[in-house]
């Protein structure tokens, strides 16, 4: 019985550790994975995280609804999506699809399904928010961020 408790604790810590163990190994973790951890951060309202995912150039393209597409530095990004936060409540954040891309450096991208409503509003509405990702040497970084309504 305590060899069955020890396998499975010790197939549970390897479980835990599989993701960051192949990022060490440079071989990509799970883009489920990332983009999960996007759905909190977003949910969360949290710019600044999300920026940290810039990739080494710092630059993210930007498209928060209005059809302007812009790659700018992630402190200018930051800075739009507390404005967009500040304006909205979230509601419910949740991934909604994701798939890799393949190509050199590896890509990939994931829907988030985001519904939110305007501050001091009653109804709400529900847009997904397109990641692009793209896989640098230590993980995945967040490439494009885009609200589609």
């Amino acid at each position: 019985m305590n060899a069955r408790r020890a396998a499975l604790a010790l197939l549970c810590i390897l479980a835990l550790l599989a993701p960051r163990l192949a990022a060490a190994q440079g071989r990509p973790a799970p883009l489920e994975s990332f983009v999960s951890s996007i759905a909190r951060m977003w949910a969360a309202g949290d710019a600044n995280a999300l920026t940290a995912l810039a990739p080494a150039d710092d630059r993210m393209v930007l498209d928060l609804g209005d059809g302007r597409a812009e790659a700018a530095e992630a402190r200018h990004v930051a800075a739009a999506l507390r404005e967009l936060f500040r304006e909205r409540t979230t509601l419910n954040v949740r991934p909604s699809q994701v798939n890799i891309a393949g190509g050199q450096p590896l890509r990939g991208f994931g829907e988030l399904s985001w519904t939110s409503r305007p501050r001091g509003v009653t109804d709400s509405e529900t847009s997904t928010v397109y990641i692009g990702a793209v896989w640098e040497n230590d993980g995945w970084k967040i490439r494009e961020l885009r609200v589609l309504r």
